[in-house]
């Protein structure tokens, strides 16, 4: 699977990071057209966590979350090559996880705040954190615990191209609507 070369829902946008997880693919976007840094159309291959189907909903369940998310920071030293944090958990999964019973009150309210101030969220909860675009490499199997993994090559360009609050949306597949941010 190539990735799309535009995404019209996606014009408005300045940058963002598209990831199909079902076709393991990951495509960047300015304006919603796929963007060729060092001069080539870059649709990168990716690996996902070991349980790739379905959103992440608590620490431990192996699942790449589904949403709209955003760069939180860059990681030069990063154990898996370099790395770009996502902020996951991010105010919709709180939201959801708390009225499904699964953090509490003051939980949600952190990861909350977090979000508004457009940082790194709170790590220690029953979500999960620690969720990456990190390098280490994207084949031939899943492996993460959650994030997404591409070459230590296409890390270099990636890191290059993004920065800190740029979209990040992940989806099931191409058949998949986009979520809007």
């Amino acid at each position: 699977m190539n990735c799309p070369e535009t995404l019209a829902e996606l014009r408005a946008v300045d940058q963002v990071v598209v990831v199909w997880k079902a076709e393991r693919r990951m495509g960047l976007y300015e304006r919603g057209a796929l963007v060729q840094p060092a001069g080539e159309a870059r649709c990168f291959p990716v690996a996902l966590g070991d349980a790739p189907v379905g959103d992440k909903l608590r620490q431990g369940d192996e699942h790449t979350p589904v949403g709209w998310f955003r760069i939180t920071h860059k990681n030069p030293r990063s154990s898996f090559h370099l790395s770009l944090g996502l902020n996951y958990p991010d105010a919709a999964h709180a939201r959801a996880a708390f009225a499904a019973g699964t953090i509490a009150r003051t939980t949600r309210d952190r990861i909350v705040l977090a979000d508004e101030k457009r940082a790194m969220p709170p790590r220690d909860t029953a979500l999960g954190g620690d969720i990456y675009l990190h390098g280490g490499g994207s084949q031939p199997d899943d492996w993460t615990d959650g994030c997404v993994a591409v070459s230590n090559a296409d890390m270099d360009l990636l890191y290059a191209w993004a920065r800190p609050g740029i979209a990040v949306v992940i989806v099931e597949s191409t058949a998949s609507p986009l979520p809007t941010g």
